[in-house]
């Protein structure tokens, strides 16, 4: 079935279609919210949370071509995301800016590492970075539009971002140091 012909029999309150469509963004979706939230029952609601909004809003749906239909659905989901960790208070992001001289290498060995272990480094990062830092690298955001979702300035974005990058060389020197990566 086609992703129109499958918004067109969830909209029409086909719960198989629905139930499909469930199934079929379920994973991907925990995947992107375990790593903005990092804990298993946070990222169970926002995603429980974001299939309602889905299903919701899906009238407002308008078909883009092959793909749209996942790009929307994480949209929201990345929305709803952000919307909890702001509802709880849990980014913080210091003003402070701090010159961090910062230089990465081949020697690094950034590409050594297994997906696993990079989902993991991210982990465990400060919320503020964590977040900035997927809006940025993973999704692809802007810096502008990083500020417009978070509610904070541009700089401050550019901030989060080069201290996470930071906060990730510094985990991985630890975690290689214990020999844990």
């Amino acid at each position: 079935m086609s992703e129109e012909e499958l918004v067109k029999r969830c909209i029409g309150n086909d719960r198989h279609a629905q139930e499909f469509l469930f199934n079929q963004f379920y994973s991907d979706l925990y995947s992107i919210a375990m790593r903005y939230l990092s804990d298993h029952h946070d990222t169970e609601d926002v995603v429980i949370q974001s299939f309602a909004r889905t299903f919701k809003y899906l009238k407002n749906f308008i078909y883009g071509g092959p793909g749209s239909l996942g790009r929307w659905i994480r949209t929201i989901l990345i929305n709803e995301a952000i919307r909890n960790l702001k509802k709880r208070n849990l980014i913080d992001f210091n003003e402070e800016v701090k010159q961090l001289d910062v230089h990465y290498s081949e020697a690094d060995g950034l590409q050594q590492l297994q997906a696993q272990d990079i989902i993991r480094l991210i982990e465990r990062l400060p919320t503020g970075y964590r977040t900035v830092f997927n809006l940025f690298v993973v999704e692809g955001f802007s810096h502008k539009e990083i500020a417009d979702k978070l509610g904070i300035s541009e700089s401050t974005s550019k901030t989060q971002l080069k201290k996470a990058r930071h906060q990730l060389m510094v985990n991985l020197n630890e975690e290689r140091n214990y020999g844990t990566v």
